[in-house]
């Protein structure tokens, strides 16, 4: 049963996912997979309010996982609620203090409000635990550069670019992809933490061009 409901969500079928999911819940309403599967198709439907619901429920069953609080810190960073968002990472940080990822998650949120300096100093901390993490580097880049600290964007670019194994030659083909896949603001989902690993283990291009490194991480976060 778990291997078809994996298969509704993998394609796209989510309604009838979540719609399977609480049939079976009402004889393990406690089951954590269950529950864990439920939030994910949530969130891949964009219901975040529902998402938010499904994560609290995991929280209070294990408060100690830190998945479950990045995954409703999404949630709520999707439904508007950044202050929820922002507690939740937090709480993320304070659950691993020494992984660099959970600073680079809250970083990103602070940086998509407007919060550059706060965004700045929590990708300074992911780098200084993770000094290889390229996708740090080339956000706190782009962050830099928000702040007008020119000269600093273009040394983190390219640690970044080092780090990433530029393909140049790919690039033109991968801003194409980005403009043709231009949906509604409506529509766009934020970009989840969990997908930064994918995105320099298979993709791993990165760009010389502000513009173009700003349309590449546009088209990004509208990526499921």
């Amino acid at each position: 049963m778990m291997e078809s409901i994996l298969a509704l969500i993998n394609g796209g079928d989510y309604d009838l996912a979540i719609a399977s999911i609480n049939h079976l819940l009402e004889a393990d309403q406690y089951n954590i997979k269950l529950l864990t599967l439920k939030a994910d198709a949530q969130h891949k439907n964009r219901q975040h309010y529902e998402a938010i619901t499904t994560y609290s429920e995991l929280i209070n069953l294990m408060p100690n996982e830190v998945d479950f609080y990045a995954g409703r810190g999404i949630a709520y960073y999707g439904s508007g609620e950044h202050k929820h968002s922002l507690a939740d990472f937090t709480k993320a940080i304070e659950l691993e203090p020494n992984n660099g990822y959970r600073y680079a998650s809250r970083a990103y949120i602070l940086d998509a409000i407007g919060e550059h300096l706060q965004a700045l100093a929590d990708y300074n901390k992911a780098i200084e635990l993770d000094p290889e993490d390229a996708i740090s580097l080339n956000n706190r880049g782009l962050v830099e550069e928000k702040l007008g600290r020119m000269h600093l964007s273009q040394q983190s670019f390219a640690a970044a670019d080092k780090l990433a194994g530029i393909n140049l030659s790919s690039a033109e083909a991968i801003i194409d992809q980005a403009k043709e896949e231009e949906q509604p603001a409506s529509t766009r989902q934020p970009r989840a933490a969990m997908s930064w690993d994918f995105i320099f283990s298979t993709i791993k291009h990165l760009f010389t061009s502000p513009a173009e490194r700003n349309n590449f991480f546009k088209f990004l976060t509208k990526r499921k």
